[in-house]
């Protein structure tokens, strides 16, 4: 790539984040977050927190926590390796998917793997999910491209979990009896793949009607204007097909994950239930929270597991260690990443002595 087309994508990204390095682009220059931004990001924390604990509440309300203790010292480790493996296979069908998206061959597969684990890292420890944001920094970067073109892919990225994980749900609702909470859920969904497909139908007028004009416009133009292009692109039967199968395919591995983690605790848990698990939680923390869905996880195994006739004690013990099977090796392994990026790029620009 040439330089300018380089410096072009660094000036276009300034408006997510403002360093090169994926450790690095934690920090924020002073100019990218003012103090309104901040305040929001506080406010978004607090909320999730005070959410977070209500869930926690109502997950832990009638269940006796010595009895998931037992449950949990009793699980049996293989089982949980087996997880383990199961959460990386997730992690990779979604990296080969956003490289799909994003038609960027020139960026290595393990790059977007890291970049995706990274990102759920980031996710496990900071609010408002800014670990996609961070993502589509990278990208950014490593492409490069515009920031609001990395954010459009970030953006059909995800709705491509919402879409494959709506039909999950719908496999898995023949299962158990519907309840209020349930169908919210599902009605979420419907409207949020609704919403992506209005988004994706307006980004193509607004790219039509409204042609590219000098690269002076201002920086919140630019992003708006890139990340409609990066909505607005061809997509056609066979390439939503592709990533749809890829979608599957990581909820599938995260269903068996699931599955590894019940027969662990001695649970037994069908496909079909499987399936109903994976949807419900991972459709239900879209509910505002804490970092890393504490309580709110929680509250959403117990629920789910009750409809399959899972007691609250097993199915609470149940909900910590399929979240620990992938929250922990995920902030570990995301977390050694960014630093060591970071650390290499300080060895870099250190001055030779």
């Amino acid at each position: 790539m040439s330089g300018t087309t380089r410096s072009r994508g660094h000036a276009d990204a300034r408006g997510l984040t403002v360093s090169s390095g994926v450790g690095s682009s934690l920090a924020v220059d002073g100019g990218s977050m003012t103090r309104g931004s901040r305040r929001r990001a506080l406010i978004a924390l607090v909320v999730g927190v005070l959410v977070s604990a209500l869930f926690l509440w109502l997950a832990v309300r009638d269940v006796d926590l010595s009895a998931v203790r037992r449950t949990l010292e009793e699980a049996q480790v293989g089982y949980v390796v087996v997880a383990v493996a199961a959460m990386a296979g997730v992690y990779f069908f979604q990296a080969v998917r956003w490289r799909k998206i994003a038609a960027s061959p020139q960026v290595r597969l393990a790059r977007f793997y890291e970049m995706v684990v990274s990102g759920v890292a980031c996710n496990n420890v900071l609010p408002a999910r800014l670990g996609d944001l961070f993502r589509a920094r990278w990208l950014g970067l490593e492409a490069p491209m515009p920031a609001g073109r990395a954010f459009g892919t970030v953006v059909l990225d995800r709705g491509s979990d919402v879409a494959a994980l709506f039909l999950f749900l719908l496999a898995g609702l023949a299962a158990v009896a519907s309840t209020e909470w349930l169908v919210r859920i599902a009605v979420g969904a419907a409207l949020a793949l609704g919403a992506l497909s209005a988004l994706v139908v307006f980004a193509r007028g607004y790219t039509r009607r409204r042609a590219r004009t000098r690269r002076s416009r201002g920086l919140a133009r630019r992003l708006v204007r890139d990340t409609m292009e990066a909505l607005a692109g061809p997509l056609g039967i066979r390439r939503l097909s592709v990533w749809l199968v890829l979608s599957l395919g990581a909820w599938a591995m995260w269903a068996a994950g699931a599955i590894a983690v019940a027969r662990s605790l001695g649970l037994d848990l069908s496909l079909v239930d499987a399936a109903f698990i994976t949807a419900v939680m991972n459709l239900g923390v879209a509910i505002p929270s804490s970092p890393g869905f504490v309580g709110t996880y929680e509250w959403l195994g117990v629920s789910s597991l009750g409809l399959l006739g899972i007691g609250p004690e097993e199915a609470l013990a149940f909900s910590i260690l399929l979240q620990a099977c992938w929250f922990v090796p995920t902030t570990l392994c995301g977390g050694l990443a960014m630093g060591v990026r970071a650390l290499g790029r300080v060895q870099r620009v250190r001055p030779a002595s």
